[in-house]
């Protein structure tokens, strides 16, 4: 039988079985950096458990974003954004015969840097002159740049204890380090020394930058004033 045909009659049994357990669920695919939920793609049925066997024993442990979805997956791809029972997620991989690995998201971000920095277009539009940010992270503001992509959902937990060595300004503390996963994006990957400002107004700067076909993980510290 046909791999094709297999995974259509898979994403059907998901479909039936979202109908008894699933709650309405939007469907975004993003074509616009600053407006990724702007249009909404589709709306189905959904629920989400990070048991792949969906016994739904427990609910999704706290630093542990990666869930397994179950809906119809006949029209879904890698970088989808879902809204669902007022949480948001990110379709992160997507293989035959399997429940799509989603990401559950607890923050929204924009990310502000060099203009045309982190363009994937091709056109040459790339800044190469990142050190323009401020590499010590202590510019508590985004004056000197521009807001390159927004409205992104984003998983963000502290990832270590803090740099073992400060920066040698007076008045600095050892910042945490935190982990952010974003989904992929159409045109667009972060880099280093980007900043980027949660929906409640934390301000970081990326440090670390991890690219991948499930979407980006990056390390970032937060801005001092």
């Amino acid at each position: 039988m046909y791999q094709a045909l297999v995974q259509q009659k898979v994403a059907k049994g998901y479909a039936k079985a979202a109908l008894r357990l699933g709650a309405t669920t939007t469907q975004y695919r993003p074509a616009s950096v600053t407006a990724p939920m702007e249009t909404v793609h589709a709306t189905f049925l959904a629920a989400f458990n990070d048991d792949k066997a969906f016994g739904f024993a427990r609910p999704a442990l706290w630093g542990k974003p990666a869930v397994f979805g179950l809906f119809d997956t006949t029209d879904v791809q890698s970088g989808d954004l879902l809204t669902c029972a007022g949480e948001n997620y990110f379709v992160a991989r997507l293989e035959p015969f399997r429940p799509p690995l989603c990401m559950l998201c607890n923050r929204v971000v924009s990310i502000a840097g060099q203009a045309g920095q982190g363009s994937t277009n091709g056109d040459g539009a790339v800044c190469t002159d990142v050190g323009a940010s401020d590499s010590y992270g202590t510019a508590g503001n985004t004056t000197n740049q521009t807001t390159l992509i927004k409205g992104w959902p984003a998983f963000i937990q502290i990832k270590g204890k803090g740099i073992p060595t400060g920066d040698g300004i007076p008045g600095s503390i050892k910042a945490a380090d935190y982990e952010m996963l974003l989904p992929v994006m159409p045109g667009f990957v972060p880099t280093i020394e980007m900043a980027v400002t949660t929906d409640l107004g934390t301000t970081y700067t990326l440090t670390a930058v991890e690219p991948s076909q499930y979407g980006n993980r990056c390390l970032m510290n937060v801005r001092q004033v």
